[in-house]
C-alpha cells in the first residue's frame, strides 16, 4: 500500500488553523474551489463523522474520526463516494515561526496512481487553506 504527505506552512497561529479543520462552515470556505458550493460536516471527536460534499461537482468524501488531540491533530478514516477503497488521513498541526506547519498523512493507497492524484489534490486544498488564512 502506497502513502502521500503534503506539507505547507500557514501564516496563521495553530488555533486558528485547527479552526480551519475541525469548524464546518470554514472547512467548507476553503477545501474545494468556491464555485463548487461545498458544505461540510465536522465532529472532531474519537468516533465522529467526517463529511465533505459538493452538490455542484457531484462529489463528496466521508470518514469516522479515530483520533483527536485538539489543536494539534486530527485523524480519520476517508473514502470517496462511489468507492469501496478507504485509506487513513492524519492531519498534524506544529507551531512554526509565529506560524503553523500543516502536514498530512495519507495511506493505504491501492496504487501509485491513486497516491499521485491525492497529493495534487491536497497541494490544491492546502495552498487554498494557505491564501485563505
Amino acid at each position: 500500500m502506497a502513502s502521500l504527505t503534503v506539507e505547507r506552512v500557514v501564516a496563521a497561529p495553530p488555533q486558528r488553523v485547527w479552526r480551519a479543520f475541525a469548524d464546518p462552515v470554514a472547512l467548507a470556505s476553503w477545501f474545494w474551489p468556491p464555485r463548487l458550493e461545498t458544505d461540510a460536516r465536522v465532529e472532531a471527536v474519537p468516533g465522529g463523522e467526517l463529511r465533505i460534499r459538493s452538490e455542484v461537482a457531484d462529489l463528496g468524501v466521508s470518514g469516522r474520526v479515530s483520533d483527536v488531540d485538539e489543536g494539534r491533530m486530527l485523524a480519520t478514516s476517508w473514502r470517496w463516494d462511489g468507492e469501496d477503497h478507504e485509506t487513513a488521513v492524519t492531519i498534524e498541526l506544529v507551531p512554526d515561526d509565529g506560524g503553523t506547519r500543516v502536514v498530512v498523512r495519507q495511506d493505504g493507497f491501492p496504487d501509485e496512481r491513486a497516491t499521485a492524484d491525492h497529493v495534487t489534490g491536497w497541494n490544491d486544498c492546502l495552498d487554498r487553506l494557505v491564501a485563505t488564512a
